[in-house]
């Protein structure tokens, strides 16, 4: 709602001659009421909506899937940092607990990495499965993936 000019009280537009709390004549000066058509005004040709690129539910879940062991989904997601940290986890998950089952268990080492390197991949299909069926979900800028 736009101000009187005199004593700063909202008024609304119909009250253009005189203010109904203070009494100034022509508190709206300089507002007017009209109406511009706002689609005519947007131009999707511009050079700000040339280069964006939506992600994609089926793709996040297809990189989790494939390589979401290097964190590769929740980069495509635009979370750069939280990819970086799910690098490193599960390098340590398939990397420290298959050397623990290698070396300590009578697994064996093809066994002992093996087993770890299930448990992240099904971490990962899981993940990837949560970004295709959670309801709205946004990516690391903000905006809804599709």
């Amino acid at each position: 709602m736009p101000l009187c000019k005199n004593c700063g009280s909202r008024i609304s537009k119909f009250d253009k001659d005189i203010c109904p709390i203070c009494g100034t004549r022509n508190p709206l000066e300089g507002v007017t009421s009209e109406t511009i058509e706002i689609t005519s005004e947007i131009q999707l040709g511009n050079s700000e909506f040339k280069n964006y690129h939506f992600t994609n539910r089926k793709v996040a879940c297809l990189l989790f899937a494939t390589l979401g062991i290097f964190g590769l989904g929740f980069y495509y997601a635009k979370f750069k940092r939280i990819a970086l940290y799910w690098l490193i986890a599960n390098l340590i998950i398939i990397g420290g607990f298959g050397s623990l089952f290698a070396f300590v268990t009578p697994l064996g080492i093809l066994w002992g990495y093996l087993i770890p390197l299930i448990v992240a991949y099904v971490i990962n299909i899981g993940v990837g499965l949560y970004f295709l069926f959670k309801g709205n979900i946004k990516d690391g800028s903000g905006e809804f993936m599709h």
